[in-house]
């Protein structure tokens, strides 16, 4: 971005491509323009990273990985044995026809991967 200082003080930023003043184009040169200012491509999307949490802090679309295959949730949590154990349905990614329940103790943290960054 170029940055100018406008009327009052106030800093305008402006994503343009500008030529030189010194250079003339014409059709046979205007590839051999230099260019004065250039826009920054936006910064490439990192994976999401893992998060600890609680199995009753799981989320619909949460992914989960073991050593058989990626899992994602498909059901809220839920417990029994008076709170003791966690519950949630998960189903795979790469067979979505096939489905599981998962369990855990409701005091175990289960490492996940959140899509859209929240937490």
């Amino acid at each position: 971005m170029c940055a100018s200082k406008g009327a009052g003080g106030s800093v305008t930023f402006r994503v343009a491509w500008q030529v030189v003043p010194s250079q003339r184009i014409n059709p046979k040169s205007a590839s051999s323009a230099k260019l004065a200012c250039m826009a920054k491509s936006p910064p490439e999307k990192k994976a999401p990273a893992e998060v600890r949490v609680l199995p009753m802090d799981l989320k619909l679309g949460d992914r989960l990985a073991d050593e058989r295959s990626e899992w994602q949730v498909i059901g809220r949590p839920y417990t029994t044995a008076g709170g003791k154990t966690a519950h949630v349905r998960v189903e795979s990614v790469k067979q979505p026809g096939v489905t599981e329940i998962r369990s855990w103790g409701a005091h175990e943290r289960v490492g996940v991967r959140r899509e859209g960054g929240n937490r």
